[in-house]
């Protein structure tokens, strides 16, 4: 064995703005931003060999994260060459089944634009920056943006050391770091005003600082996945067809696609190079099967005929996390510190939405960071509101899937209407996203290049670029937000409950949009049992001129008020999901009752 390398002097110490803590794709994403604004950035990292090479969860990129890559990454030609996603695609169902058949409930959006839309932008990249979502090969990726953070002026890249301890500064004194390199052979020491943690899992500075805050439930998880190889394109056949009511046929294998049973759900992406990732998700309470992680991965798998091309001889690399969820107290402390992506918090993987989130949350902190250090101006209210109103966004996307992993799953209403309420959700942020996209597009990410108008979309976005601060809701406290959001789901999960468990048995239904056919046929639910297919998916119309977008607007109407009216459609189908229910409920009180005479 040689011998092990004699630790050196610690080296002078390094002087920054930011010290940012790991180099994954959200570490990354941070370096590279606050150098934009003009502060100097260290980033301390020393991933092992594995831990480069590792096909990490997070591929299937949605708008915030793919706007945030293409323009700050600069690798908008990378995602153009990895996997185009069509949209995402949900079903319930499919246990022992070799097709997607009547029998099947799904939901899917499919949020690719018609050629129309995109000639009408000023600049078809707008169109990719605002719309184009990609599955990436995490490992690919990064080594892109190892190479850009590495060449970015004003960023230190020290890619050979961890942090080991940190003392933080006294009153408005620098932050001193001490890293040290695996073997310890170097060490040296950071002095930065700011610290940004994105260690992922490692959470140095919420264990550092005991910002870990307890989930008081019985809610937790455990997800399990694997890359696989060989997974050529005639494995899809007719079976992963869908056509729409004006015979458009969609390929729901393009889009990221979620497969639920009871307590469990699994994910399908497919990524560039013929491979694609397999995830199974399930309730650590109530697993579906017994064994350790791989084993109810593979146990699962076998459930569903249409994905018997999944070999074991063709896994690329396994994985598996025991408990999966975790969230702090702070995400923004006014002691100059910060935590994103899963170094704050992380809730399941469903919707993919861990780096879009993060991505927001990196923004917010680069306004901060940088308004302190080159204005000398600590803005605690614009942190508190952070705080406050990120926190809120976790609470709403766990409200998201801790309803989706009880009993309630089977019912194909409740399928329907609470991923509606998801969507609500996430259009009516639509025009947050697209001002955040038009920031980006025409500075570059840069304040340096701001015009007034420019800065005055950066204002509104620190108060509004949150799920839980979009209008229509945008005037409420983020936490009553994300207490009505969170009421609304167990309601429609208790109705749902209550009909399985009395034998209340409604008709498996489909809901399929586009972005030019965005909206369910919810009026059609009181009739879905005299339908000859329960279909809520609707054609597409001939939409007036006046709603496409340019892209260069500040308010374009549509994105205005599609919070509203998702909110209005969500509404109308909560009403009739609850009167309907309440007279199921007086008929069999009814009938109870003249079967006792």
């Amino acid at each position: 064995m040689a011998a092990p390398r004699k630790a050196t002097e610690p080296q002078e110490p390094i002087r920054a703005d930011v010290c940012v803590i790991g180099s994954g794709v959200v570490g990354l994403i941070n370096t590279i931003a606050m150098a934009k604004r003009g502060l100097t950035v260290v980033c301390v990292d020393q991933p092992s060999e594995k831990q480069l090479a590792s096909y990490k969860v997070g591929e299937s990129l949605l708008i915030y994260s793919n706007a945030f890559l293409r323009v700050l990454g600069e690798i908008d030609e990378e995602l153009n060459n990895s996997f185009h996603k069509s949209g995402f695609w949900m079903a319930y169902g499919m246990e022992g089944r070799t097709s997607f058949d009547d029998s099947v409930s799904e939901w899917a959006f499919e949020s690719e634009l018609p050629q129309r839309w995109i000639d009408n932008y000023y600049d078809p990249k707008f169109a990719r920056v605002m719309f184009q979502d990609s599955q990436i090969v995490r490992p690919e990726i990064e080594a892109v943006l190892r190479d850009r953070a590495r060449n970015t002026e004003g960023v230190t890249f020290l890619d050979r050391g961890l942090v080991r301890d940190v003392e933080l500064g006294a009153g408005d004194g620098d932050h001193l770091l001490t890293w040290a390199s695996r073997d310890r052979s170097e060490s040296g020491r950071i002095a930065a005003r700011w610290m940004v943690d994105c260690s992922g899992r490692a959470r140095f500075l919420a264990k550092r600082f005991g910002h870990d805050k307890p989930l008081r439930d019985e809610f937790s998880t455990t997800a399990a996945w694997a890359q696989f190889a060989n997974c050529t394109d005639d494995l899809f056949d007719e079976r992963w067809e869908y056509q729409f009511p004006d015979g458009v046929v969609a390929r729901r294998e393009r889009n990221t696609l979620h497969l639920w049973g009871e307590n469990y759900w699994i994910w399908v992406i497919r990524l560039a190079g013929d491979r694609v990732s397999i995830g199974v998700t399930y309730h650590r309470g109530r697993p579906p099967e017994d064994g350790n992680a791989r084993d109810v991965f593979w146990k699962i798998l076998r459930r569903y005929p249409v994905l018997d091309w999944l070999h074991e001889d063709d896994v690329l690399e396994f994985s598996a996390y025991k408990d999966v969820q975790h969230i702090t107290d702070t995400f923004v402390s006014d002691r100059r510190y910060a935590m994103v992506g899963d170094a704050s918090s992380i809730i399941d993987a469903y919707y993919s939405q861990g780096i879009s989130l993060s991505m927001v949350g990196s923004w917010h902190i680069a306004n901060i960071a940088q308004r302190d250090v080159q204005d000398s101006r600590l803005d605690t209210d614009y942190i508190d509101h952070v705080n406050n109103s990120l926190t809120a966004d976790w609470r709403i996307m766990r409200s998201m899937v801790h309803s989706k992993y009880s009993p309630a799953i089977a019912d194909s209403r409740f399928f329907i209407l609470d991923h509606l309420l998801d969507l609500t959700v996430f259009g009516a942020a639509m025009l947050g996203r697209f001002r955040a996209t038009r920031w980006l597009m025409e500075t570059d990410g840069r304040t340096s290049e701001e015009q007034d108008e420019h800065r005055h979309l950066r204002e509104g976005l620190g108060r509004r670029l949150y799920l839980s601060q979009s209008a229509p809701w945008h005037r409420i406290d983020p936490q009553r937000v994300a207490t009505i959001v969170e009421n609304w789901h167990r309601g429609l999960e208790e109705r749902a409950v209550w009909r399985l468990e009395n034998g209340e048995k409604l008709p498996a239904t489909k809901a399929a949009m586009r972005a030019y056919a965005a909206l369910p046929g919810v009026w059609r639910l009181p009739f879905l049992d005299r339908m000859p297919k329960a279909d809520l998916t609707l054609r597409p119309r001939d939409e007036p001129e006046w709603t496409y977008v340019k892209g260069n607007e500040y308010r374009p109407p549509l994105m205005a008020v599609s919070g509203t009216l998702l909110l209005a459609l969500v509404g109308a189908g909560t009403a009739y999901d609850i009167a309907d229910t309440r007279i199921r409920k007086m008929r069999r009180t009814w009938r109870g009752l003249r079967g006792r005479r």
